[in-house]
C-alpha cells in the first residue's frame, strides 16, 4: 500500500511541476512563443484545462499525504526503534545486591 501510495504521489508530484512550466505567466510560459495565442490549446481552452488539471494533481497530492501520513502514526514502529540506541538492555542488578554478594564472597 505505501509503494502504491508513494509511487502516486511521485507521479502527481512530477506532472504538476510539469503543468506549472507549461502554463502561462507574464512573461510566457515554457511553449510561449511569437505567436498571438495565450495558450498551448488555444485562447480559452488550455487555460481552462490547465486550471483543472492544477486543482486536480493538488488534490491528489493532498489526499496522498495525508494517507501516507495517517498509515504512518497508526504503526507501531517508531524512528527511535531502529536506531543505535536499540541495541540490547543495560543490566538490571541492584546496586546492594552486588554489594552483598561482594560481602559473602571476601568473607
Amino acid at each position: 500500500m505505501m509503494t502504491f501510495l508513494g509511487t502516486v504521489h511521485l507521479i502527481a508530484c512530477i506532472a504538476l511541476i510539469i503543468l506549472a512550466m507549461m502554463q502561462d505567466s507574464k512573461g510566457g510560459g515554457m511553449f510561449s512563443s511569437q505567436t498571438s495565442s495565450n495558450s498551448v490549446l488555444g485562447a480559452t481552452g488550455g487555460a481552462s484545462l490547465a486550471v483543472t488539471m492544477t486543482k486536480v494533481l493538488s488534490v491528489i497530492i493532498l489526499i496522498t499525504c495525508v494517507s501516507i501520513a495517517m498509515i504512518y502514526t497508526n504503526s507501531n514502529k517508531s524512528v527511535v526503534d531502529g536506531g543505535v540506541m536499540g541495541g540490547s538492555p543495560a543490566p538490571t542488578t541492584t546496586p546492594a545486591a552486588a554489594a552483598s554478594a561482594d560481602n559473602t564472597q571476601s568473607k
